[in-house]
């Protein structure tokens, strides 16, 4: 049974094989560490199931699931994250992820999505704090905090993409609601990794989140 693992950190990667090897001796990984590559590989291999990080470079997991599906990728898919938005967990759904699970998980829940995943079953994410205390399971709003606050070194642009990354929307979406090319959308989004000391997306919007910044 073979599995493509498509992850741009090593150490996680390195990880998931080892946790892999023990729990599921009968599933083959291969890595891929950006989307050219797992491109390559999906289109040389028929794999069981395809395992994607939402965060790959500066591009999120729907442009990676649409380009895999472009290239004639038919193959399920199950995003593992660290980024645990309502949210984001919606749009990888709609996108046509079969499941999706948090890095922060404990292994045998990853396990155990892996296998309802190649056995056929979509597994829906588990509520999170966007959930209503009701049960419901429908995302609110995002919390409305100062972001500029927060990372004062931000330029007033670099802040008004920071806002719109943190919501989970892509540079071609930030792109159009502010009014620039999807070009200067990346520069801004290199400036803002940099200026906050991360090297992903996702990371930065957790670190928004942890500092009390967001959307």
């Amino acid at each position: 049974m073979r599995v493509l693992w498509i992850e741009d950190h090593h150490l996680i990667g390195d990880a998931l094989e080892e946790l892999l090897r023990v729990k599921m001796p009968e599933v083959s990984l291969d890595k891929a560490r950006d989307l050219e590559m797992a491109l390559r590989l999906a289109g040389a291999i028929r794999y069981e199931l395809v395992l994607l990080d939402w965060w790959l470079g500066h591009e999120d997991g729907e442009h990676a699931i649409r380009s895999l599906r472009a290239a004639g990728c038919s193959t399920r898919i199950v995003v593992v994250s660290g980024d645990e938005r309502e949210p984001v967990m919606q749009r990888a759904m709609a996108a046509g992820a079969v499941g999706y699970v948090s890095k922060s998980s404990e292994p045998d829940r990853l396990m155990d999505s892996i296998r309802l995943a190649l056995s056929g079953v979509i597994s829906r994410p588990q509520p999170t704090q966007w959930s209503s205390d009701t049960g419901s399971t429908a995302p609110g709003p995002l919390p409305s905090i100062d972001i500029v606050a927060a990372f004062p070194d931000l330029t007033a642009r670099q802040a008004d993409v920071f806002r719109a990354l943190i919501r989970g929307h892509s540079d071609k979406r930030i792109a159009r609601d502010l009014g620039i090319s999807d070009t200067t959308v990346k520069t801004h989004v290199r400036a803002i990794l940099q200026s906050v000391g991360v090297h992903k997306r996702g990371e930065a919007a957790h670190l928004a989140r942890l500092r009390g910044a967001g959307g």
